[in-house]
């Protein structure tokens, strides 16, 4: 039987397309790498957006490091947020990692139940913990580096995670999650001790392999042409009890002593408050004071149009 040149080639390339994943759909490439299988199976949209490179030059964003295997004891993913290098490390990973995916890097673990993954995109950087079964922990904790004066905090409303330092928001971790092999959600939570984010994953009856992250948003309150620079609640009552107890000099002096620790897009949205004149900011400040909330500065571009905003999300309690 003589078979034409189309419909060898239709078969052929069937064949390398079933050829290409296993019984249980897995696409070969992954089969090398258990971690990248896991992910695959569980978070096939991450594995996904792992195809492609990392950028470095993200628009109206801050320039990241290229994308590559930690080498740091701590396996540091580092990124750059308000041009300030904020890292997660994942102390219980072990080994050198490997780079199966442009976007992605594997780890083993010290405990054999369980992997790691770093992920990187335009707007965000995981920490990817893999939970192979049962035996595995429940707590998983990563050390956060960023610059000396920054603070974690768990927002009570959704479990966020704020980054602040020296009384400005910085960046934050999003909100929690777990999924298991079954496309369900496992119970899970954040607490902080000191600058360590500790993930609590209740994986008991979960179908396995279950993943999880720590998400840091690299785009955070800067994003396209409009910035947000938010006030910490001891800052926004202390700005607001020194116009109230003492007059407008001491509340810009108040604000001037705090812009004096900021650096970078952060120090140059919150001068702008003192050049435009802390007066026409006052009644928000003492609404977010009153709210016990916290006050922030808008800015819009082209122009600059700055606008006082009272802010319930993002607010550090402190």
């Amino acid at each position: 039987m003589r078979i034409s040149a189309r419909a060898f080639v239709v078969a052929l390339a069937t064949a390398l397309a079933l050829s290409s994943a296993n019984v249980a759909g897995t696409p070969a490439f992954a089969q090398e790498d258990p971690a990248l299988a896991a992910l695959t199976q569980v978070v096939p949209e991450i594995v996904e957006e792992a195809k492609t490179a990392p950028p470095t030059e993200i628009p109206d964003g801050d320039v990241q490091k290229p994308f590559a295997v930690a080498t740091d004891p701590d396996r540091t993913l580092v990124a750059t947020v308000s041009e300030t290098d904020i890292g997660i490390g994942m102390p219980e990973a072990a080994g050198n990692g490997n780079q199966p995916l442009p976007g992605l890097v594997t780890y083993a673990a010290k405990q054999p139940s369980v992997a790691f993954a770093h992920q990187r995109t335009g707007q965000i950087a995981r920490a990817l913990t893999i939970i192979k079964d049962a035996s595995a922990p429940t707590e998983y904790r990563f050390p956060i580096s960023a610059p000396e004066g920054s603070m974690l905090e768990v927002e009570e409303d959704d479990g966020t995670v704020l980054i602040y330092n020296n009384d400005f928001y910085l960046a934050e971790i999003d909100l929690p999650w777990a999924k298991d092999a079954s496309g369900n959600a496992v119970p899970t939570s954040y607490r902080v001790e000191g600058m360590t984010l500790i993930q609590t994953v209740s994986h008991a009856g979960a179908a396995y392999p279950v993943v999880a992250d720590p998400a840091l948003k690299l785009q955070c309150e800067w994003w396209k042409a409009m910035c947000r620079v938010i006030f910490s609640k001891k800052l926004t009552k202390k700005i607001h009890n020194a116009w109230l107890y003492v007059g407008a000099a001491a509340a810009t002096e108040a604000v001037k002593a705090a812009c004096d620790k900021a650096k970078g897009k952060i120090k140059v949205a919150c001068r702008a408050i003192i050049v435009a004149g802390v007066a026409q900011y006052i009644y928000k400040i003492r609404e977010a004071a009153r709210k016990n909330q916290c006050f922030a500065i808008r800015i819009q571009m082209p122009g600059p149009i700055f606008w006082g905003e009272v802010r319930k999300k993002s607010c550090q309690s402190k």
